[in-house]
Formats: structure tokens, sequence, C-alpha cells
């Protein structure tokens, strides 16, 4: 996992990498890992239902430093990235979370998927950092 997902984790919830992996995993709905051309994983991402309302998501993903630093596999996931988050609009009206402001690749993918950045949220988590609250809705 790249360090700066390692530190958001740790930021947001103090869980162990693996931990938060398997609980996100388990409560996502749908929850899918992307592979490289050669089988490595390269990142886990899904949607975590709202518990009152379930046409609203809590989007998440957790990415390895091969998903970003080689070429062939930035520019696939790039290329199917928006498709993706497509497929979960089809289940949900509303995709948010709040991410780490210091993780600098979350922000600017999200911003180039259209992502809205609705509040700041200072002294979050265990670790009381500065995070962003985004969203995206789907207005079909």
């Amino acid at each position: 996992m790249r360090s700066a997902d390692v530190a958001e984790l740790q930021a947001s919830c103090g869980l162990d990498p693996k931990v938060a992996l398997l609980h996100s995993f388990l409560i996502s709905k749908p929850c899918m890992t992307m592979v490289s051309r050669t089988g490595e994983p390269l990142a886990m991402g899904g949607v975590a239902p709202d518990e009152l309302n379930d046409r609203v998501g809590r989007i998440w993903l957790l990415g390895t430093n091969a998903m970003v630093e080689d070429p062939t596999n930035k520019t696939g996931f790039l290329r199917n990235c928006r498709s993706w988050v497509a497929a979960m609009h089809r289940k949900y009206d509303l995709l948010w979370n709040c991410m780490d402001a210091r993780n600098a690749i979350h922000q600017k993918w999200l911003e180039w998927m259209g992502f809205t950045f609705i509040a700041k949220r200072p002294n979050y988590g265990t670790e009381g950092r500065l995070f962003l609250e985004f969203c995206k809705v789907n207005h079909v």
C-alpha cells in the first residue's frame, strides 16, 4: 500500500492497513480489486452503503505504488476509473467521503474525476488532522 494511504488510514481511524482493508472489504457493496497485466494487485476500492439511506455510499480506494509509478498501470487505471465510478452511481445517488489533506495524489484524482470538495474537517480522526470532505452527485 502507498505510504500516503497508510498515513491516511492512521490519521483517520488508527487501524493497521490490513485490518482496515479487510473491514472495508466486508462492509462494501461492491468491493473490487484492480490488478496489473501481470496479476499484481494495484488497488482495492468500493462503496460502503449508508446505514440510513441505501442510495448514499461512502466511496474509498487504497492503492499500491505500482498503480502510480508504472506508466502502463497508471494509464490503465485512469482509463477505467471513470466507468467504475459511473457504475457505482447506478446503485448510489450520492458518493462521498473524507480524505487526508496531505494526500495530494488523491486530491488531484478526485478533482479529475469530477468530485467536489465541500468542507474542511479540521481535527478529524484519531490524529486530529485536516481532512477534506468530498462528494459526487448522480445527476441522471
